[in-house]
C-alpha cells in the first residue's frame, strides 16, 4: 500500500471528490467531523494537521486526518473532534503500524474511533447516542413518547409556561449574531471551570476554529449556531455543525436563571426539528452519559477508545514509564520509596479556607 502525507488544503480535485464519495458511501462516517472541510478548518488554525492518503493500485482507498506534536499523534481538532478515524469504505484493510510509520507517528490516541476500525490491542467500548430522524421529526417524537420518554412528554407544558412567564418563544436555527457565539463560548468555558474539566476554549486556536466553523455554510459542511429566545431573553443556544446527512450536537448552553423551564431540552427539540427539515437523518448527540441523552436518544453509533502504537524509542520510553509507575504503586519492594516519591509530588488538592 502506498501512503503519502500532505496538508488537507493541498489535496487535488480528484482526491477531494474521492473523500466526499467515501464519506457518503459509509453511514458510520456521516458525521461532519469526518468531512474534509472540518480538517481544513482545523489546519487553518493549527500548523500540525496532516492527512495521510492511502492508495493501492493507483486508487485512493482512504484518508487519515490527524495532528501531531513531535511523534505523538491525536485526531485533527484534538478534544474538539467527536468522531475520528480513517475515511474509507467498510472492509478496507490497512496496517495501523504502517500507517503510523508513514505519518511519522509513534502512537495515535483516540477516544471516538468508529468501532469497525478497531486497531489491535486493548480498547474501551463507548457509543455516541443520537436521534434517528430518517423518518422525519414527528415520527421520532411519536416513537419516543410511545417508548415512555417522560421528559419529552413534559416539555410542551414547560414551553407554554416559559412563554407565559418570560415572553413569546422564538427559535433561530442558524443565527449570524456574533453575541450568541460569544455567549456559547463564555458559558461553556464557565461550565468547564465549574466542573473541573479542561476548558474547551482555553486556547486561542480552539476559539478561532469554532468561529470559522460557525461561519461555514456549504451543502456538504456547515456550521449551525442556534438560539432560543423567550421575549428578549436568550435562554439557550447551541453551536453545532452538519454534513449533508448528520447534524452534530456540539456545544449546547442554557441560561441557569431559566433552568426550571428546561430551556436546553426545548432547544434540543427545535434543533432536531430543524435538522430533519434540512434533510439530516441523524442528530448525533456525541459521546457521554448525561441523563438528557438517555431521555432523547433512540439510536447510537458504536465507538472505541484507546491508543495504537508502533515500536519506537518514544513508545518504549512511554511504556517503561507506565510500568515503573505501576510497580512503584503496587510492589512491596517499592514500599520504602513511596514516602520519598509522595514528598516530591505537587499538591493537586491544596487546602482552601472554609
Amino acid at each position: 500500500m502506498k501512503i503519502t502525507v500532505t496538508s488537507p488544503d493541498e489535496l487535488g480535485q480528484a482526491e477531494v471528490a474521492r473523500w466526499r464519495e467515501l464519506q457518503l458511501s459509509t453511514p458510520t462516517l456521516a458525521s461532519p467531523c469526518f468531512s474534509r472541510e472540518f480538517a481544513v478548518a482545523v489546519a487553518a488554525v493549527r500548523p500540525d494537521v496532516r492527512v495521510a492518503v492511502l492508495e493501492q493500485d493507483n486508487r485512493v482507498l482512504g484518508f487519515f486526518a490527524h495532528q501531531q506534536r513531535w511523534s505523538a499523534g491525536e485526531p485533527a481538532g484534538g478534544r474538539l473532534s467527536d468522531h475520528h478515524g480513517v475515511v474509507a469504505a467498510p472492509g478496507t484493510q490497512w496496517d495501523w503500524a504502517e500507517l503510523l510509520r508513514a505519518s511519522g507517528l509513534s502512537f495515535w490516541q483516540f477516544d471516538h474511533l468508529a468501532a469497525w476500525q478497531r486497531p489491535p490491542g486493548p480498547v474501551a467500548q463507548a457509543s455516541s447516542p443520537g436521534l434517528d430522524l430518517s423518518r422525519g421529526f414527528e415520527a421520532y417524537r411519536q416513537g419516543r413518547l410511545a417508548a415512555g420518554a417522560r421528559r419529552l412528554a413534559e416539555l410542551p407544558r414547560k414551553s407554554r409556561k416559559l412563554a407565559r412567564e418570560v415572553g413569546p418563544l422564538r427559535f433561530e436555527s442558524n443565527t449570524r449574531d456574533p453575541r450568541v457565539l460569544q455567549t456559547v463560548i463564555r458559558l461553556k468555558s464557565e461550565q468547564c471551570h465549574r466542573t473541573g474539566a479542561l476548558d474547551c476554549f482555553g486556547s486561542h486556536w480552539a476559539r478561532e476554529l469554532v468561529t470559522r466553523i460557525a461561519a461555514a455554510d456549504h451543502p456538504e459542511f456547515a456550521g449551525r449556531l442556534s438560539a432560543l429566545y423567550a421575549g428578549d431573553a436568550l435562554v439557550a443556544a447551541h453551536l453545532g455543525m452538519r454534513s449533508s446527512r448528520t447534524w452534530h450536537w456540539w456545544f449546547p448552553v442554557y441560561s441557569h436563571a431559566h433552568a426550571a423551564y428546561s430551556p436546553g431540552a426545548l432547544l434540543l427539540l427545535e434543533v432536531a426539528r430543524a435538522a430533519a427539515a434540512e434533510g439530516c437523518g441523524l442528530l448525533d448527540l456525541g459521546k457521554g452519559d448525561e441523563p438528557y441523552k438517555t431521555s432523547f436518544a433512540d439510536c447510537a453509533l458504536p465507538l472505541v477508545e484507546g491508543l495504537v502504537s508502533r515500536p519506537t524509542l518514544v513508545t518504549l520510553g512511554r511504556s517503561l514509564k507506565k510500568r515503573t509507575g505501576a510497580w512503584l504503586r503496587s510492589s512491596p519492594w517499592a514500599t520504602p520509596l513511596r514516602p520519598l516519591i509522595a514528598r516530591r509530588q505537587p499538591d493537586r488538592h491544596p487546602l482552601t479556607l472554609r
